[in-house]
């Protein structure tokens, strides 16, 4: 089996990102509790990409070093703290593969990086959309960090629709404008019907070994989830919370699985494939749902003192 460190990040580390971000945003907690959220777990993360005293007023592309050019690293805390203050209106978890490029279009800098990562975060400002996508930082036999590297790219507008905006990105919180507390149930019943779905066809293709794959899976979205737990903001919505906690033990499982070489057979191997790829669609989707639906939820620049979510004081329908 696989070992942690040969896996790509999980959709944890971008959705907590997201998830405290956008609490900090709307100052829901404060700065200081929204780094220690992110960063928690790890020796440290910094930035690569940014452009330090960057405004929205000077969006500019960021321009990758060439090769061999050690590129410049800010501290993540003095990257938020900016952030937070150049006119952030959104944020949002994406989880793009190869052939399956979920939350972006384009064929920007951004783009091809998310879908190597597997994982990224958009920013959304009024003059443009800026994306992060982690990797780990391992400067040493012990350190275990994470490095983001930021990509810049500006909003552009026709001559002819001045407030028509045609981006790199996909546009963040692009879910219908629905009760959220259904897209998060809806989403849940889809992804049980997805990995009920795979069972049935994995076990149909007689793949012994899914099960002990399952297993291995199973214990490393734990050991995750046992870190993770704490780490999603106080009046999180609970059903997206328990989603994103289903979403990131099914995402383990099946990131165990793809790694495999699965059946014998080159039909039965590609019927696997197209299995597994079902699933992490729905699994992905998932995730991508229960962090980014209750932050289209959060209003922006509430009063210093408000900490508790509306979602968390909403009746049941």
């Amino acid at each position: 089996m696989p070992s942690p460190d040969n896996l790509p990040p999980d959709p944890e580390l971008c959705g907590r990102f997201v998830a405290w971000f956008a609490a900090a945003l709307a100052r829901r907690v404060d700065r200081a509790s929204a780094i220690d959220a992110i960063e928690g777990g790890s020796d440290g993360h910094v930035v690569t990409g940014w452009h330090d005293g960057w405004t929205d007023d000077a969006a500019v592309a960021v321009e990758i070093p060439d090769v061999g050019t050690p590129p410049a690293e800010f501290p993540l805390p003095s990257v938020l703290a900016q952030l937070l203050d150049v006119g952030v209106q959104r944020a949002a978890l994406v989880l793009p593969v190869t052939g399956d490029p979920l939350g972006i279009t384009g064929v920007g800098a951004f783009s091809r990086a998310a879908i190597e990562a597997e994982s990224g975060v958009v920013l959304l400002t009024s003059r443009a959309r800026l994306g992060l996508v982690p990797a780990p930082d391992r400067r040493g036999s012990s350190y275990r960090g994470w490095r983001w590297q930021m990509y810049i790219e500006p909003l552009r507008a026709t001559p002819f629709e001045p407030e028509l905006v045609v981006a790199e990105f996909a546009a963040v919180g692009d879910l219908p404008p629905v009760d959220p507390q259904r897209v998060i149930e809806q989403t849940d019943r889809e992804l049980s019907r997805a990995l009920r779905d795979a069972t049935d066809e994995l076990a149909a293709l007689d793949l012994a070994h899914w099960r002990p794959e399952v297993a291995e899976g199973r214990k490393a979205a734990e050991a995750a989830l046992r870190a993770a737990g704490q780490r999603m903001p106080a009046g999180w919505p609970p059903p997206a919370r328990a989603l994103a906690e289903r979403a990131l033990m099914l995402w383990h499982i099946v990131s165990v699985a793809r790694a495999d070489a699965g059946a014998a057979s080159a039909s039965g191997s590609q019927a696997r494939s197209q299995a597994l790829s079902n699933l992490s669609h729905a699994i992905r989707e998932a995730a991508m749902v229960a962090y980014n639906v209750p932050v289209l939820e959060l209003p922006l620049a509430r009063p210093t003192g408000a900490i508790e979510s509306d979602l968390a004081r909403r009746p049941p329908a």
